[in-house]
């Protein structure tokens, strides 16, 4: 899958292949970049296999760039749950992260609606 359009060049770089052959630099994976790339995935795949293939490329990411103890399976399964709550059919990434400023800034709302 490609990027949307509407992103920068930044996200628009970030692909779910570069995710899972770890080809992303560890100062360009910000937050930001890693609900992107879960939210490329969401799309793609739906909520299961969304969570187990971003949750599996997530972990070769860390490993690949050092970074292991920065990996948190409760973390990276609650904002991918989050993630598939929100997100809507035919919804671009500029109006997601409109709508969804909380899971960008690292403080989400609760799970209830």
């Amino acid at each position: 899958m490609t990027a949307p359009r509407e992103t920068s060049d930044e996200l628009g770089a970030l692909t779910i292949a570069r995710f899972e052959a770890a080809q992303l630099e560890a100062s360009r994976f910000t937050h930001e970049a890693h609900v992107y790339v879960a939210w490329l995935y969401l799309r793609e795949y739906g909520a299961h296999e969304a969570l187990a293939r971003f949750d599996d490329a997530l972990r070769r990411l860390v490993k690949a760039l050092g970074v292991e103890a920065k990996y948190n399976a409760m973390i990276t399964w609650l904002f991918m749950k989050l993630l598939a709550e929100r997100v809507r059919a035919g919804e671009t990434w500029t109006s997601f992260r409109a709508r969804n400023t909380d899971l960008i800034d690292g403080r989400p709302r609760s799970l209830a609606p």
